[in-house]
């Protein structure tokens, strides 16, 4: 009698501890929730974007299968009850607080973003349009000369050199970052827009207007050359 007592307790114990989910559906959906949480957690813990390779490796999945974690995670966070989002950057990944909470959010930063200026957005978007490029050619397009705000680009980690062009002089070939990715929300730089839907946007009505009534920014670097500063998106007429 002791015994089957002994057994029954143990068996007792054992549901507790492991509990046995009957229907096949919900221990799946049980399952999902935890990767979804975990994937949560990992990315609030980091805060910095992390790599796929490294997220792979700690749910020890295939590329497909984490992305398809990366998906619930995404569902869940276009409801608006949630204040944050996440985004592929790169390859690597991030969860970030939404875009329509910035001037809330701007309220209880201890310091306030830098912008770029105009002159800084119109080489940045030569740049990333026309990298692998030279700085000759980016004066070319300015019309002035850039040195400034390259300066300004690279100790904000937007550009980086990626390598010289086999020519006299051996001149530096400027490209963005994965930086850049993460500050525009860019998964690659295939997924930015095409010049000639920037030029159709720019063109709506409206836009003129809008521009005008933008704030004043800080001024950069290169300001005092153009006397323009802006926060509008990166000009088109490259």
């Amino acid at each position: 009698m002791n015994e089957q007592a002994e057994i029954h307790g143990e068996e007792l114990v054992q549901e507790i501890v492991e509990p046995q989910v009957v229907q096949g559906d919900t221990e799946t959906k049980r399952s999902q929730d935890q990767e979804v949480a975990l994937l949560e957690a990992l990315l609030l813990a980091h805060g910095d974007p992390i790599a796929l390779s490294k997220l792979q490796e700690i749910f020890e999945l295939s590329k497909k299968e984490l992305m398809g974690v990366v998906d619930r995670f995404q569902e869940l966070c276009h409801v608006e009850t949630r204040g944050v989002e996440v985004v592929v950057v790169g390859e690597k990944l991030q969860i970030r607080t939404k875009s329509c909470f910035a001037e809330q959010i701007r309220q209880v930063m201890a310091v306030k973003p830098r912008r770029l200026s105009q002159a800084a957005l119109e080489t940045l978007s030569v740049i990333a349009y026309r990298q692998p490029i030279v700085k000759s050619e980016m004066d070319k397009i300015r019309g002035v000369d850039v040195s400034p705000t390259l300066k300004t680009l690279s100790e904000r980690q937007l550009i980086k050199i990626l390598g010289y062009q086999a020519s006299a002089g051996q001149p530096a070939l400027y490209g963005t970052t994965d930086e850049f990715l993460k500050i525009f929300g860019l998964p690659s730089l295939s997924a930015l827009p095409a010049i000639g839907d920037l030029k159709a946007l720019m063109q709506e009505p409206g836009e003129a207007q809008e521009a005008q009534e933008e704030p004043p920014v800080e001024d950069d670097e290169e300001q005092a050359q153009t006397g323009v500063s802006a926060t509008q998106e990166p000009s088109t007429s490259l």
